[in-house]
This record gives C-alpha cells, sequence and structure tokens, in this order.
C-alpha cells in the first residue's frame, strides 16, 4: 500500500476508490485489533462487499501513510471500542500531509504600467466611497431658505437644525446658523 490507492485512474470525474484488496486489508486490520464482534456490532446491517465499498469511498482520496497513521490515531483515540467511519476520515484527514505549492515568479511589469494600474485603482476606490445620495438634502435647502430671509414653521426649523447639528437663531439680530457641540465631546 504504498502507491496512491485508486481503483480505476481513469476516473477523473468520480471520487477516488482504494481496490477491493487495499479495503479489504483494513478491514482485516480493523477486525485483529477490535475483534469480529466489535466490528460486526458496529457495522451489523452491513455486508462485507458493503463495508469495504464504503471504506474504499471514506479512504480512497487519502494517501497510503496518512491511511495506516489515521488508523493508529483513531485506535489510540478508542482502544475498547470502534470508532465510527466518520472518527476513522478525520484521524486520517489529520494525517494527510499538506500539500506545498511553489510560489509564482514575480511579474514582470513596468513601473509605468503599475502607476497607470494604481491609479484605476485608485478611482474606483473613489467612485465607490463617493456618496450617492446626500440624504440632508433637504434640511440644507431649508437653511438656505432660512438664511435668505425666507419665514419657515417652527417644525422646519427645529428639524433642519437638529438634522445638520446646528442652531439657528438671531441673537445679534440677523439670521445665523452655529454648530451645537456636545458637552460629553468637550
Amino acid at each position: 500500500m504504498v502507491e496512491r490507492l485508486m481503483c480505476d485512474v481513469s476516473q477523473a470525474a468520480g471520487p477516488a476508490l482504494l481496490t477491493e484488496e487495499q479495503a479489504a486489508e483494513i478491514l482485516k486490520k480493523l477486525i485483529f485489533d477490535y475483534g469480529m464482534p466489535a466490528v460486526r456490532s458496529r457495522w451489523e446491517t452491513l455486508t462485507p462487499s458493503e463495508i469495504k465499498s464504503a471504506i474504499s469511498r471514506l479512504f480512497g482520496p487519502y494517501s497510503a501513510p496518512a491511511i495506516a497513521a489515521g488508523i493508529e490515531k483513531a485506535e489510540k483515540a478508542s482502544p475498547q471500542f470502534v470508532p465510527t467511519a466518520k472518527a476513522f476520515e478525520d484521524a486520517v484527514r489529520a494525517c494527510e500531509p499538506t500539500k506545498f505549492y511553489a510560489a509564482l515568479p514575480a511579474p514582470d511589469i513596468s513601473p509605468a504600467v503599475i502607476a497607470a494600474r494604481q491609479a484605476e485603482a485608485e478611482a474606483m476606490a473613489r467612485k465607490v466611497a463617493a456618496p450617492r445620495y446626500d440624504f440632508k438634502a433637504w434640511a440644507r435647502k431649508l437653511r438656505a431658505e432660512w438664511l435668505s430671509g425666507r419665514n419657515l414653521g417652527m417644525q422646519q426649523q427645529v428639524m433642519g437644525a437638529e438634522a445638520l447639528g446646528e442652531r439657528w437663531h438671531m441673537d445679534n439680530g440677523r439670521r445665523e446658523c452655529s454648530p451645537i457641540y456636545d458637552a460629553e465631546a468637550a
């Protein structure tokens, strides 16, 4: 069981499978380690060929060393009881080595192209970050009308001033708008 455990190399679309002999070897190991009554009690509704096909599908994507190490790990985790298929798969997956990929070479791009792409990206970011709708335009319109001398209703003055965070007043004999500073911020 040194080679990659596959049933059929031509099945590119389907899942990887173990051969029947390889699945039988794994089943024999389980029977040897736990005994036939324990294995039969765990999977009593399945026939031996169904157990082999389940083992074949379960362990097919993994390498032989990972399967051997995973079975050992699962057996150490529960030495008296046959682990579930999920526990076996988790143990084998944990023992599968991580594939490392070589880094791609650095791109061969001139500084002018980099600057152009960066400017294009910044323009897109500004476009996305730009406000699309001024939700306080009504309040700014009311403020401009109030400052020009038009009389507004009391509710218009109060709501417009609150929306803009200002105080609209006539303390000096002329209309003015001054910002309101929070006491908590000071």
